[in-house]
């Protein structure tokens, strides 16, 4: 039940924006706003995100988990109930918008930390594929059910963020989770040790004791020359940076990495609901297309693993080359079974990579108290290009004159997009072995 109350987090962190994307040109029409007013609505959550989930990364080194994830939800409730009761001016939808992201800003670390918290190995791999597959289908589920909803009226749509009373009920259980996993333990250097010391570290009541014991004081420079040549997943450590806990490179290259994945897979919230609007598609077919991008991040989250164990090392080459193939079919079709497979493409490169770089990060700090805090990192560079992505595409869309009206203005987001997977394409045939693009056999082992 413990385990089931940090699955039931995941319910709620990934819809704030993305829930009422297939509602937007609806938005757009019922307040006479610009295509981007409209898209506001789902840009500010995303961005009120960022700081406070960077906040929730420092606080989680503190003894008061479990109090920052009830006032998470407790803020992200009371955003659901407004919803219903300033939802006559676009203001309003915009400042509880802002409330949103506050309440899913504290929220968000947790969701990934206390499973990197709890399980180690193939075993943290497996549930962060299914901590990534349980947020997906309730965006699955959420996405599906707005663009129904959307055709009766626009606030009807705005029950979805009711749902953490879910995680509320569950609350209670979180108590259960080990005490070592709660509250924060001194530093203690994990980036050299072997899978099974981790393991048993884990699991073994004596090793937390002991890791909860202070650490003896060691010289800066010894302590430099001890780190390990590799760490815990079999990548190299040689020459790498260390600061305030974090390998510098790695963390670089993780959050490039992750930014470009999310900004380009954006292009299903942001823009087909306008590509399919041209082609006078209902909302219900929005909401169906959107649908199934995160009904197919459900499905390849939950078998992460064996994706894993059948491509090994190709696993990053196929998934950016189905990547390619969704913008493609995006951008030269115009059926409505064509958009759900481009979708679908999109959706499963989207979850299978999605679970390895949360396991990453656990990988870019070099002590294991710092792995919430990781995690808080790649969380707000996911909603840094959450946040931008209509602001870098409609300015690049500019600079080639294209504007409202153009034949290619619906359709410039997905070829602009496929130029940036083509690119990163050629980027990882050079470094499909190193820790960014590496996929290591403890992953699946």
């Amino acid at each position: 039940m413990a385990v089931i109350a940090i699955w039931s987090l995941s319910l709620s962190v990934d819809l704030p924006g993305l829930a009422i994307t297939p509602m937007l040109s609806k938005l757009q029409d019922a307040f006479h706003a610009s295509q981007l007013m409209a898209q506001l609505v789902t840009i500010l959550p995303n961005l009120l995100i960022i700081p406070f989930v960077l906040l929730s990364g420092k606080l989680s080194r503190s003894n008061h988990k479990i109090a920052i994830i009830v006032w998470g939800l407790i803020i992200y409730l009371a955003a659901g109930i407004l919803y219903f009761i300033f939802d006559k001016t676009m203001l309003g939808l915009l400042l509880i918008s802002c409330l949103l992201g506050v309440g899913c800003g504290l929220l968000l670390p947790f969701s990934t930390g206390l499973i990197a918290d709890v399980f180690v190995g193939k075993y943290r791999m497996k549930q962060m594929g299914i901590i990534s597959a349980v947020g997906n289908l309730a965006v699955v589920v959420a996405t599906y059910v707005v663009g129904w909803l959307a055709a009766v009226n626009t606030t009807l749509p705005f029950l979805v963020y009711l749902i953490p009373v879910v995680s509320l009920v569950l609350m209670p259980f979180m108590n259960k989770l080990p005490k070592s996993d709660l509250y924060s333990a001194p530093a203690v250097a994990t980036a050299g040790a072997s899978s099974e010391s981790v393991a048993v570290s884990k699991s073994d009541t004596k090793a937390r004791a002991i890791m909860a014991a202070p650490a003896p004081v060691v010289h800066k420079a010894a302590a430099a020359a001890a780190l390990p040549a590799v760490d815990a997943d079999g990548f190299s450590t040689k020459g790498q940076t260390v600061r305030d806990g974090f390998y510098v490179g790695r963390s670089v290259w993780l959050c490039i990495t992750y930014f470009f994945w999310v900004f380009v897979t954006e292009a299903v919230s942001y823009y087909v609901p306008y590509l399919m609007e041209e082609y006078h598609m209902s909302t219900q077919q929005v909401g169906t297309v959107t649908a199934v991008f995160f009904f197919a991040l459900f499905i390849s989250g939950l078998i992460v693993t064996q994706v894993l164990k059948s491509l090994k090392s190709w696993t990053y080459i196929v998934s950016i080359a189905l990547l390619g193939l969704g913008f493609v079919l995006f951008w030269l079709c115009k059926d409505m079974w064509v958009f759900c497979i481009a979708s679908a493409l999109l959706g499963i490169t989207d979850g299978i990579c999605q679970p390895i770089i949360y396991d990453k990060a656990t990988e870019m700090c070099s002590t294991q108290n710092r792995s919430t805090m990781a995690l808080a990192i790649i969380l707000a560079v996911n909603y840094v290009a959450i946040v931008v992505c209509p602001f870098i595409t409609d300015f690049v869309r500019g600079l080639f004159g294209i504007h409202t009206g153009h034949a290619l203005y619906n359709t410039f987001p997905f070829i602009f997009d496929l130029v940036l997977t083509a690119v990163v394409f050629v980027c990882l045939i050079f470094r499909k072995n190193g820790f960014t693009f590496g996929i290591h056999k403890q992953y699946y082992e």
